[in-house]
């Protein structure tokens, strides 16, 4: 890339000067000029094919966090073999070089910032979407005292159309220092962003980072071996209830942090007060500190009136059915999950009352509205629409149905990508049961065994995982050698997980 490179339909965005690089590519400011604004547009080097996309979807999942704490997305595109986001323009100065300036920060604007990145989370991980590198580097305090969570979604191959990486994979980028363990192994999830607040927040009030090292490998088996220093020890105003939060945060195992960002969120509050000035990174009489202003003060009380009646919809034919299913299908085809999700979360309850339960083009347009959402990654949704779907075909088609067996799994799948490990874990198994009957050696069942590892290892259950990876890669040797497809990844994780066992 270079300035005055034009990208977009018709040459609508100008390069002007690079602004940031990083591991993955690098951020330019740029112009719209058909709007004649600034823009921040990120560059992603993508050297696999299959990868592109995971990336159109990551775009869309980033686009569909519409909060005021995440820059906006507005585009995304190709260019000179990099994939490009188009965002909004973000004005601030990030939470690296705020420490640079003033080596750490008071508890109140440490709190304040940590609690703002915990309010983004909790409507990112609802969708469910980890960001899996947050860092002082990625979070940009605006002159306003806002705080804008850089970097959603933008590092390819983890996008939720592949949910074998997302939630259990190898590949997922991290940064030294700021890191749970069991995403460096490949298993990152909300709790692995909540980790990384902790680290973050540790290093904003003791100007510190939590476990300081030589070389990334040094740093990393810290994180994994030792104790964290408490923050109080090292600055006697972190008051101990914000000292006893971080060092939960920093927890080895995902299931001793604290529930969800939500709660971590009203924790902090509790710690912010009167703020002190921060000269050259906030400016108490920014504009816009008069909208925010406003917004502290919604409060909505009373009793809602009553909706109104609509009149019933027109209830569609078995004709009808086909053609929506058809059209919905086109639409996900072309990654417009949510639009065909819509089509058919609209169709549903109307099919239903015209052709009954048992009608196979009903039950059809079912399994496809879960498909959606699970592709689309709306895993809240899809859990319930899966879980429904597996019950209804299991009464026409009994337990041991291809779809029946295929919706259970995805069930299991959707928990895990909302955090629910352990409830995961304990669907996998079951299901691992009822496929025993096809012999222990068949498809479903090595697939599940790898599922079965992967979530142990996302639960921080790193000698069970080894042990059932260590028993996996046994049998798959032993009966295709190296040539089965899953050894790849499995002997590459196991190697791993061994290395550090022994380091």
């Amino acid at each position: 890339m270079q300035r005055g490179d034009l990208l977009g339909e018709r040459g609508r965005y100008e390069l002007d000067q690079p602004i940031g690089r990083g591991g993955m590519g690098e951020v330019w400011r740029a112009y719209d000029r058909v709007l004649d604004r600034r823009l921040a547009v990120k560059f992603t080097r993508v050297a696999d094919e299959s990868l592109v996309g995971r990336f159109e979807q990551e775009a869309r999942s980033t686009a569909w966090i519409e909060h005021p704490g995440v820059p906006t997305v507005y585009d995304f595109g190709s260019h000179d073999g990099s994939f490009y986001l188009v965002m909004q323009y973000v004005d601030g100065m990030t939470v690296d070089h705020l420490l640079d300036a003033y080596e750490r920060l008071p508890v109140s604007w440490a709190a304040l910032i940590a609690a703002q990145v915990c309010a983004v989370l909790s409507v990112a991980h609802q969708r469910p979407l980890v960001h899996r590198d947050l860092k002082p580097s990625n979070l940009m305090l605006c002159r306003d005292g806002s705080v804008k969570v850089l970097d959603f979604g933008a590092a390819v191959g983890l996008g939720p159309g592949d949910v074998r990486r997302t939630t259990t994979g190898l590949g997922a980028p991290y940064t030294p220092g700021y890191t749970a363990v069991e995403q460096v192994y490949g298993s990152p999830g909300p709790q692995s962003d909540l980790y990384s607040v902790g680290c973050v927040l540790y290093e904003m009030l003791t100007g510190r980072q939590v476990f300081p090292g030589a070389t990334p490998y040094e740093v990393m088996r810290r994180h994994e071996d030792e104790t964290p220093t408490p923050p109080r020890q090292l600055c006697t105003d972190v008051p101990p209830g914000l000292d006893a939060l971080v060092l939960q945060l920093l927890a080895k195992q995902p299931a001793d942090r604290p529930g969800d960002a939500e709660e971590v969120y009203h924790r902090l509050m509790e710690f912010v007060s009167a703020l002190e000035p921060l000269p050259g990174a906030v400016d108490a009489t920014a504009p816009s500190r008069l909208y925010s202003n406003a917004v502290t003060r919604i409060q909505v009380t009373g009793t809602a009136p009553a909706p109104r009646t609509e009149e019933p919809a027109e209830l569609p034919t078995p004709d009808d059915v086909v053609r929506i299913r058809e059209e919905a299908a086109e639409l996900a085809a072309a990654g417009r999950y949510t639009q065909a999700a819509e089509l058919l979360s609209e169709t549903a309850e109307p099919a239903r009352i015209a052709l009954g339960d048992d009608d196979p083009e009903f039950a059809g347009l079912r399994l496809d509205l879960a498909d959606v959402l699970y592709d689309g990654g709306d895993y809240r949704r899809a859990v319930h629409a899966y879980r429904a779907a597996a019950v209804a075909l299991a009464e026409w088609s009994g337990p041991d149905d291809r779809d029946v067996l295929r919706c259970r799994e995805r069930e299991a799948i959707c928990q895990a990508q909302l955090g629910a490990t352990d409830t995961a874990l304990g669907r996998m198994r079951e299901l691992l049961d009822d496929v025993a009957h096809e012999g222990p050696y068949n498809a479903s069942a090595f697939r599940l065994r790898e599922s079965i590892a992967r979530l142990n290892l996302a639960a921080g259950r790193t000698d069970e995982a080894r042990e059932e990876l260590s028993s996996l890669v046994d049998d798959l040797q032993g009966l295709y050698g190296d040539q089965h497809p899953q050894m790849a990844d499995l002997t590459a994780l196991l190697d791993e997980l061994t290395q550090a066992g022994t380091g």
